[in-house]
C-alpha cells in the first residue's frame, strides 16, 4: 500500500505543475481571444476595413481553450454529471464506483490521444487559409489535452482505488448547492 501512496503521490506532483501550466495558458488564451475579437469589431465598424485573420485565429485559440481548460475541470470535479446514484450509495461502493469511471475516462483518453495524434500528423501538411501556419499546430491540442488528462484521470482512478479501503483517503467531488451560495 505504500508503493501504491507514493505512486498517486508522484502523479499528485506531475499533475500539479502541469495544471499550474494549464491555468496560465487558459488565461493567456481568453485574454488572446479577447484581444483577437475586439481588434476585429474595432478594424471592421470603427475603421471600415476588416482583418482576415481575426476569425481563423480566434477559431483555433478556442480549441486550445478547451484542451487546456478541460483537464481543470477534470481535476475540479467541474465537468457535467449526475451526482443524484453517487450520493446514494455508501461511501465504499461510492469509491468503486468513481474508480470505474475514471477507468473510462482513461480508455477515452487514451483513443483521444491516439487519434489526435494521428489527426496532427495527417494535417501538418496543410496551412490554414488566412494565416498560413500548419494545422498540427491546431490539432496538436488534441493529443497534448489528452495526455494531461490521462494523467489526471490516472491519478484520481488510483485515488479512488484507495479510497474504497479507506473512504476518508478517496476521491471526494463536492458540489455547489445554488441555494445555500444564493444571496438573500
Amino acid at each position: 500500500m505504500r508503493l501504491f501512496t507514493l505512486i498517486i503521490f508522484a502523479l499528485k506532483q506531475v499533475n500539479q505543475l502541469t495544471l499550474s501550466v494549464c491555468r496560465l495558458s487558459t488565461i493567456l488564451l481568453v485574454a488572446g481571444i479577447a484581444v483577437v475579437v475586439s481588434a476585429g469589431v474595432i478594424w471592421r465598424y470603427f475603421l471600415n476595413d476588416s482583418l482576415s485573420w481575426t476569425e481563423e485565429s480566434a477559431k483555433f485559440l478556442m480549441v486550445w481553450l478547451v484542451f487546456t481548460g478541460a483537464p481543470i475541470a477534470l481535476q475540479n470535479g467541474g465537468h457535467a454529471a449526475i451526482d443524484v446514484l453517487p450520493n446514494l450509495l455508501p461511501p465504499k461502493a461510492r469509491q468503486a464506483l468513481f474508480s470505474l469511471v475514471y477507468l473510462i475516462v482513461i480508455v477515452l483518453m487514451v483513443v483521444l490521444v491516439y487519434q489526435g495524434w494521428g489527426f496532427a500528423l495527417n494535417a501538418r501538411a496543410q496551412t490554414t487559409s488566412t494565416t498560413q501556419i500548419s494545422m498540427i499546430y491546431v490539432f496538436g491540442a488534441m493529443p497534448l489535452g489528452g495526455v494531461v488528462m490521462l494523467l489526471i484521470a490516472v491519478e484520481l482512478m488510483l485515488t479512488s482505488l484507495r479510497g474504497i479501503f479507506n473512504p476518508d483517503e478517496g476521491v471526494h467531488i463536492t458540489n455547489l448547492d445554488l441555494a445555500e451560495t444564493s444571496p438573500e
